[in-house]
């Protein structure tokens, strides 16, 4: 049975988020895409590159992935096995250079992520407070308008005590 190492051919870590792993395929594809890379196996290359991505992108076929694999693919990361035979449809792709640019890349979207999140919980206080604000506004308006309906009521209840004197007056 032919396995083959998806995170190896992405070149990416088994726990790589899915903007790492969209990343990786960018640049892989810009890299090796058969209209850019006059090379003979850049096709196979390509659509080992599209299988790992279409399989890590979607969650649900990486999780069933995951489950699959077979440890010896896990642990040594040699890529497509043909029998007996590693066969690294990646080997290329393998280089230094790339693997930094994949670093730099995945630590830019890690900085991005952080800056995202503290956007967010920035967003989060503030809207934190404004609720906080518009519900003591409202609080203050409903002791008002309770002091009010009270002052009213009480008025209603001296006018009405007032009428009814007026008339066992009258009587």
């Amino acid at each position: 049975m032919d396995e083959v190492d998806f995170y190896g051919i992405l070149m990416v870590d088994e726990t790589a988020e899915q903007a790492v792993i969209a990343a990786a395929y960018k640049a892989l594809a810009a890299r090796y895409h058969p209209d850019r890379n006059a090379s003979q196996d850049s096709t196979v290359r390509m659509q080992a590159i599209n299988d790992a991505y279409a399989v890590l992108s979607d969650s649900q076929k990486r999780a069933d992935y995951d489950r699959q694999r077979n440890p010896f693919v896990r642990s040594n990361g040699n890529g497509l096995r043909n029998g007996n035979t590693v066969t690294p449809a990646y080997a290329v792709v393998t280089d230094a250079a790339t693997r930094a640019r994949f670093q730099r890349i995945a630590q830019r979207i890690r900085e991005v992520q952080e800056k995202s999140l503290q956007q967010i919980r920035a967003v989060e206080e503030r809207s934190a407070q404004q609720i906080r604000d518009i519900q003591d506004r409202v609080a203050q308006q409903v002791i008002d308008v309770q002091v009010k309906a009270s002052q009213q009521v009480r008025e209603i209840q001296n006018r009405a005590a007032e009428q009814i004197r007026s008339l066992q007056d009258g009587l």
